[in-house]
């Protein structure tokens, strides 16, 4: 008898999807654990001829799809697809890598603000080091040229 109220809850809320999803699910069922399904939204191998096949649907239907079922409560009942709400949380929760990002400016633009703090800090030197300067008589005895 259970069985019987859970098939019919299942019919009635079939009634309630649109005809695209109906259509979708007729001709692509949901899997049970014993049968795996075939997934239309990813590439696949004929296994007659060992070629490649093209997903059925392409990504801007693929998201068309999972729209629907997102809107009328049956997205899990999907295949797995890149546009799933899922799918697109995971994407959101990785790291990015930021070592490829490319850099802005050119390099005296990077540069300029650490050799503009270097001359600060030789111009607030330069009244010692003239002294310096003229006590070893020019030049003579001098150990670190400035730069």
């Amino acid at each position: 008898m259970a069985a019987a109220t859970v098939s019919s809850s299942y019919v009635a809320l079939a009634k309630t999807l649109p005809p695209r999803l109906i259509k979708f699910f007729k001709r692509w069922p949901p899997g049970t654990a014993e049968t795996p399904r075939l997934n239309p939204f990813t590439t696949t191998v004929n296994p007659a001829t060992g070629k490649w096949q093209d997903p059925i649907f392409s990504l801007r239907r693929q998201a068309d799809i999972c729209k629907l079922a997102r809107k009328y409560g049956v997205e899990e009942l999907l295949p797995p697809t890149p546009k799933s709400s899922m799918s697109r949380e995971k994407r959101a929760m990785e790291v990015k890598k930021v070592t490829a990002k490319k850099v802005k400016g050119q390099m005296w633009e990077r540069h300029l603000q650490e050799k503009l703090k270097k001359r600060k800090e030789a111009m607030l030197k330069m009244p010692t080091m003239i002294k310096e300067w003229k006590l070893k008589g020019h030049g003579r005895g001098w150990k670190e040229w400035p730069k």
